[in-house]
């Protein structure tokens, strides 16, 4: 199980993310969790380095696609279209479906996906079960919603664990 909880890598924030690195890996496109890790939970506005980061992903042929569990999507939608990526709402994470569906939208397969998020459970299980490779980040904002902070409980000992030499 712990396998498919696992991130291939960690990082603090998107902007920290080697784009190069991922392209030379054969990365081609990006699955990307909205809240806490593009903007602050609950948030519409944008940061600036997330929008650099994003432009330097397509300069380098890079694909984006927004995938969330929002059910109804317009907000999800209006920054999606912002930052023209590609939008998958209802996604069902951890469930398949969502990962998916973002890859027949950008036209990629596993081996050229990186899925990014902030969330264990949702995030980085549903990518693993496809297949994908995973960037699991540290959450923007601490703001975030009562069921998101309880399952924060369960996911702290295994950030440290993966954040560790020893755990690595």
């Amino acid at each position: 199980m712990r396998a498919l909880l696992a991130p291939s890598m960690l990082a603090d924030a998107i902007w920290e993310i080697d784009l190069e690195s991922l392209r030379s890996d054969g990365v081609r496109g990006l699955i990307l969790d909205l809240d806490n890790t593009l903007v602050d939970w609950n948030r519409n506005e944008v940061r600036p380095k997330v929008r650099q980061w994003l432009h330097a992903a397509r300069g380098l042929g890079m694909q984006g696609s927004l995938v969330s569990n929002a059910i109804r999507g317009s907000r999800v939608k209006k920054i999606g279209a912002e930052l023209d990526l590609l939008v998958v709402t209802w996604a069902l994470k951890p469930l398949p479906w969502g990962f998916r569906r973002a890859m027949a939208l950008m036209g990629t397969e596993p081996a050229s996906t990186c899925a990014i998020g902030d969330q264990v459970f949702t995030d980085m299980l549903g990518a693993n079960l496809v297949g994908i490779r995973t960037v699991l980040l540290a959450p923007l904002s601490p703001r975030e919603s009562p069921h998101t902070r309880l399952i924060r409980l369960i996911e702290r000992p295994l950030r440290r664990r993966w954040a560790s030499p020893v755990g690595q």
